[in-house]
């Protein structure tokens, strides 16, 4: 008689789902960080630079609501030092320098945020038709992108605001135009890699017409490189800007700006020093804000890529 042995199998103990632990309570599932905190841990520059800009924005919304002077004002005693009730002092006409200061922001704020809009849509624009349509199209726009590119901003601004009124309008249509270039050579030579890639190829075999395809496809794939020129020429803008301001070239007396006070303060340097380093330490405040998050996002691109 053959006797026949019958193995008995364990039974399988159920795998624990991930995140349980060996005592069979589930543990909490980590909870996602937050947008902000993700910024200042991924990028703790960009945290920086948009904290700069909300502070200088609050500051030329609510600055002149604190105190209880215009800026055109000059009821106060001349150059007094930063005191209880002008707290950065006053300037050689009475007039108190901490609202002129926030009044003057709203112009350089202005400036820079406009005038990169401007260069970005058109820069982008012409980049876009140079790279996805080429042959004489791209020929013909890039010779006159670099007869721009070939004047140095400062001259083509010298030249505009001499022609026409010095006016906030007039130069961020100047800064704007000598910006343009340099968004349009970028997205050119994003255009021209990404129109060699397949998915481009699939959508003009499928009859796709050439606008849609570069708003459905190139213009995503080129934010990184327009948001990273953005806030360089935003920064670059700014200086631009208190330059024509100190020159007398943009806003004109009495409207306050940053170049404009650093020139009148000049005269008072010794006994009045603060009158210059506050018109100072905004602009740089404001120029720094725009280039840390102008590098902040260009290394996040270099890190994706």
């Amino acid at each position: 008689m053959t006797t026949t042995t019958k193995t008995q199998t364990a039974p399988r103990e159920h795998a624990a789902p991930a995140g349980t632990p060996s005592g069979g309570r589930p543990r909490r599932a980590p909870r996602a960080p937050g947008a902000l905190r993700r910024w200042a841990g991924g990028a703790p520059g960009l945290s920086v630079g948009i904290g700069l800009l909300v502070l200088l924005l609050a500051f030329t919304l609510l600055g002149p609501l604190l105190r209880p002077f215009g800026p055109y004002d000059s009821d106060s005693i001349p150059l007094l030092a930063p005191n209880a009730t002008n707290w950065l002092g006053t300037d050689d006409l009475g007039r108190d320098t901490f609202v002129r200061l926030a009044v003057a922001a709203r112009t350089s704020l202005a400036v820079s945020f406009f005038t990169a809009l401007i260069a970005a849509l058109i820069g982008t624009a012409i980049g876009l038709i140079a790279g996805l349509w080429g042959r004489w199209v791209d020929a013909t726009l890039m010779v006159i992108v670099e007869l721009v590119l070939a004047i140095p901003a400062i001259l083509l601004a010298l030249c505009a605001v001499t022609v026409f009124t010095g006016s906030v309008p007039t130069v961020i249509a100047v800064l704007a135009l000598a910006a343009i270039p340099e968004f349009a050579r970028l997205v050119r030579a994003r255009c021209l890699e990404l129109r060699e890639l397949d998915f481009v190829h699939s959508a003009r075999v499928s009859g796709v017409a050439s606008w849609r395809i570069a708003l459905r496809h190139l213009v995503p794939n080129t934010l990184p490189v327009i948001a990273v020129q953005f806030a360089n020429t935003a920064a670059i803008s700014i200086l631009l800007e208190a330059s024509l301001s100190y020159l007398g070239l943009s806003v004109q007396p009495p409207t306050p700006s940053w170049g404009l006070m650093i020139f009148e303060a000049q005269n008072y340097m010794s006994e009045s020093p603060w009158l210059a380093i506050s018109p100072l330490i905004t602009i740089l405040a404001l120029s720094i804000g725009w280039g840390l998050i102008g590098e902040s996002l260009a290394a996040r691109r270099r890190s994706i890529v």
